[in-house]
């Protein structure tokens, strides 16, 4: 009678525990206040990382700091204009241009003037005499006295004239002179004595120094330094536009960072609160302690991020060092544009001739063997004789005055010619021989190295490559694994929803499982933070991460030769 009473009360009890379970009654644990909805259960929970990528909320609400937004492009132009490394840096090229026009102002010509003025007043030793006789107490006596004994004269002499060098090497003046001499010897025909002169003189060397080339030799040098300045200064804005794309990337890196370890410490804090309660049940104070473990170094790892992003700021300013975001500034910086993650293709053999012909480490170098070529052809120079061809015309004018000299010289009367050779060669030849040796080994050294960067930027331009392609199909991967992560918390979430038998063992793999999505979606970050470092650090190595970023730097000089050469060697 007893057992026939209590079957069908339990079999009731049954029916009531499917009906409830069937209406969804205790498919959530109500003892813990969850949701009304199995939609609801992650609601509190960041899953994606679309919802943890976007940086551009702030998140220092606890600190008087003001918000300011820089785009990508607008960090570059701040820096391009207020960066002191390259307003230091703009002042060479146009340093370097001051040094071609003196090489150029070797060959201006030069108007100079001269004024001499000499008096003469002595003994005349060259004077004849005269023999006299004069009466002397004891008789009479022959004395010889000087018909002229001083030398009185006055000598005036003017010059005006151009004198000019030719890039063949050839000196060439043209001077009008006028002499005024006057003299107390009454001997001389004309005096006071006027000479008008007009005098052209020409030296051209025929052997050493040369030739157009040779003469020409210290403007080419100092036009080639004038570009290896411009190109040193491209280098230095590629730099500058890398390291501030650098610290973009990795500020906008740092805060994705934030947002995953503050989740993290939010939803983690949750979970434990959950644990706690069940410590009267079967969460073991060893457990609830470990957990709490974790959490707290969440919340290290979230303080430590954002004292990393204060820091990151400083450097993104640094490198920018615009007057209006000084370093000292109370900023918080939030980045407007979002990395990339699409494929960014480049061809590697056209990637490998563009970095031969535009690295600017390249074309340094090219044109120091050309500098060093012009050297060597000066040392060949230098080791031949001295032979100089030298030719002087004079036209002349005397007179009584100054007006008839003039008009004596205009009548072209008295032309004089000089027609002459000089040459010399130092015995041994040995100054000449040694520079001649130091420049053909310079040349030699400097081809070589040549070769040696050019190997540099080979490897350069492969290993970014490589790193480009590696952090591409990375980011594949780690967003498989965030996938991955995310599903198994997602897993726990809805068995968590649905199961009312939630343990304390339960409860921990669920921290853990909250810790490792947060770990995946942090390295997700950093993974796409290295393709986008990775897609500078291509350009950088073939030289056109400029042109990337669409600037165009003033040339200081056009090209050359030197520019020609090395692209129809590549």
């Amino acid at each position: 009678m007893y057992r026939r009473t209590i079957a069908p009360g339990i079999c009731f009890v049954g029916v009531i525990m499917l009906a409830i379970s069937a209406t969804g009654i205790l498919s959530r644990p109500i003892c813990y206040g969850a949701e009304d909805s199995l939609e609801s259960i992650y609601a509190g929970y960041k899953l994606n990382w679309d919802d943890l990528k976007n940086v551009r909320e702030p998140f220092y609400d606890n600190r008087d700091l003001q918000v300011v937004e820089l785009g990508l492009e607008e960090c570059i132009n701040r820096a391009l204009e207020h960066n002191l490394d390259i307003r230091v840096g703009s002042y060479s090229p146009a340093i370097q241009m001051t040094q071609v026009v003196q090489a150029e102002a070797a060959f201006d010509a030069v108007l100079f003037s001269d004024a001499q003025y000499q008096k003469l007043d002595q003994a005349n030793l060259d004077s004849s005499f005269t023999t006299r006789t004069v009466t002397t107490p004891s008789g009479s006596e022959q004395i010889r006295v000087p018909t002229d004994p001083f030398d009185k004269q006055s000598d005036q002499n003017y010059s005006l004239g151009l004198r000019k060098r030719l890039a063949t090497g050839a000196s060439i003046e043209m001077a009008q002179r006028l002499r005024r001499f006057r003299t107390d010897d009454e001997g001389y025909f004309r005096n006071p004595f006027y000479q008008y002169s007009l005098d052209l003189e020409v030296r051209q060397p025929l052997l050493r120094d040369f030739g157009i080339d040779i003469n020409r030799a210290n403007i080419k040098a100092a036009r080639n330094n004038a570009r290896i300045s411009q190109q040193q200064f491209n280098l230095l804005v590629i730099q500058t536009v890398a390291e501030v794309e650098n610290n973009y990337w990795q500020l906008v890196f740092l805060r994705q960072r934030v947002r995953v370890l503050t989740a993290l410490v939010e939803q983690s804090e949750r979970t434990l609160e959950r644990l706690e309660k069940r410590k009267v049940l079967d969460a073991s104070s060893g457990v609830i302690a470990r957990n709490r473990g974790l959490i707290e170094r969440a919340r290290a790892d979230q303080l430590t991020a954002k004292n990393d992003v204060l820091q990151q700021q400083d450097k993104l300013l640094e490198s920018i060092n615009d007057p209006k975001l000084k370093v000292d500034g109370s900023w918080e910086i939030i980045p407007k544009d979002s990395p990339a993650t699409v494929q960014y293709n480049i061809d590697r053999k056209e990637a490998i001739r563009t970095g031969l012909r535009m690295r600017p480490e390249l074309i340094v170098q090219r044109i120091g063997i050309d500098t060093t070529g012009i050297a060597l052809g000066v040392a060949r120079n230098q080791l031949l004789p001295r032979l100089d061809l030298v030719a002087r015309q004079e036209v002349t004018g005397p007179g009584d005055t100054g007006g008839q000299a003039w008009n004596k010289q205009r009548d072209n009367d008295t032309v004089s010619y000089l027609l002459g050779l000089s040459f010399e060669v130092p015995l041994g030849n040995r100054g000449p021989r040694a520079a001649m040796t130091k420049a053909e080994l310079e040349y030699r050294q400097e081809k070589m190295r040549l070769a040696s960067y050019e190997e540099q930027v080979l490897a350069d331009i492969t290993v970014s490559l490589h790193d480009l392609e590696n952090a591409y199909q990375e980011i594949g991967v780690r967003q498989k694994a965030a996938l991955a992560e995310a599903d198994t918390l997602r897993a726990y979430l809805v068995q968590e929803s649905t199961d009312a038998k939630i343990t304390a063992d339960f409860l921990n793999r669920k921290l853990d499982a909250q810790e490792r999505l947060a770990r995946a979606q942090v390295l997700l970050a950093q993974t796409i933070q290295r393709y986008n470092v990775s897609i500078i650090n291509s350009h950088r190595a073939q030289g056109t991460l400029l042109r990337y970023n669409n600037i165009k730097l003033a040339e200081s000089l056009p090209n050359t030769k030197v520019d020609k050469a090395a692209a129809k060697n590549d």
